[in-house]
């Protein structure tokens, strides 16, 4: 594969960078004759080497044609500061961390600390969390401190996360008093919606389902169709344990409904877009036992 070393770009774009002015110095190449033109050439090579797939990478970070002479002017500028300029380096950095700021998710931010609130007005303001890390950092004198204020987040979210873990408690408390639903012996409930007649695969199997996964609030956070369109294929002894038991119930061919809690699933730390203590269902629809001295076709 070859290898592209974005050490710095700008050559491929000169005519561009003619076409617009700017405060800052634009570089232009210059190229003695006879031998000592070597290190002149190879110079601007190296800086044209540079520049190989560079538009692709401009792009998958936001930066489209049209808004090249912007990327130019900042790299211009970039490239006519000081190495000894602390205030123009801090300046930078500053434009950096800013836009990463500024790119969050508000929303999956919320659903980080208000854990399992359901109301779509409560959203986190983005105007006041910036303004939050602005004050922190510029050490204004305001109601609460840093120290304080990391407390009092972990509090609220600790509150949510309790709350949500009570109702997906009492959620599945409620859930095995329905008709068909069975609970095992781990906790784990299951209802049969169609059963099939082929055979059951082991833990050491894997097999290949199609699924649905969301929360008890309707959620869909997951499903096989969001990976590749097909069904998945997995070693059952390599996902959570509400998985790895409820699969085994099932006969090559079945759909089955799992309710699986949190202590089956992925605890009281969560992931990704799943909260802490959340109770997993899954529509489940086991296709074929692909490997293990059991494998079978439906």
């Amino acid at each position: 594969m070859k290898k592209n070393l974005f050490y710095f770009a700008a050559p491929v774009f000169i005519a561009t960078v003619l076409l617009f002015s700017c405060t800052a110095q634009t570089p232009k190449a210059s190229f003695k004759k006879g031998p000592d033109g070597l290190i002149d050439s190879v110079s601007y090579a190296f800086g044209i080497s540079q520049t190989e797939g560079f538009t692709e990478y401009l792009f998958s970070q936001g930066v489209d044609s049209a808004y090249v002479k912007h990327f130019l002017r900042g790299l211009i500028e970039g490239l006519n500061i000081d190495k000894n300029d602390k205030a123009a380096a801090a300046h930078l950095i500053g434009l950096q961390i800013g836009k990463n700021i500024g790119s969050v998710d508000i929303k999956q931010l919320t659903s980080s600390i208000l854990v399992g609130e359901e109301d779509s007005l409560k959203i986190l303001s983005k105007n006041n969390v910036n303004a939050g890390f602005i004050d922190g950092i510029a050490k204004k004198k305001t109601w609460i401190t840093s120290l304080e204020a990391r407390a009092y987040v972990e509090k609220v979210k600790n509150d949510y996360e309790d709350r949500a873990k009570d109702k997906n408690r009492t959620w599945l408390d409620e859930n095995k008093t329905k008709e068909g639903v069975i609970t095992t012996e781990s906790g784990l409930q299951y209802k049969v919606i169609k059963k099939g007649d082929g055979k059951t695969p082991v833990a050491t199997d894997k097999v290949k389902v199609d699924y649905v996964g969301t929360l008890i609030n309707g959620t869909e956070f997951d499903s096989s169709v969001k990976h590749g369109g097909g069904p998945a294929e997995f070693p059952l002894n390599s996902v959570i344990k509400g998985w790895t038991e409820g699969i085994q119930l099932m006969p090559v061919g079945s759909e089955y409904e799992f309710y699986i809690p949190s202590e089956l699933g992925y605890g009281d730390k969560g992931t990704g877009s799943i909260p802490a203590g959340a109770t997993l269902i899954f529509k489940v629809t086991l296709h074929e036992i692909v490997t293990g001295a059991d494998a079978s076709k439906k």
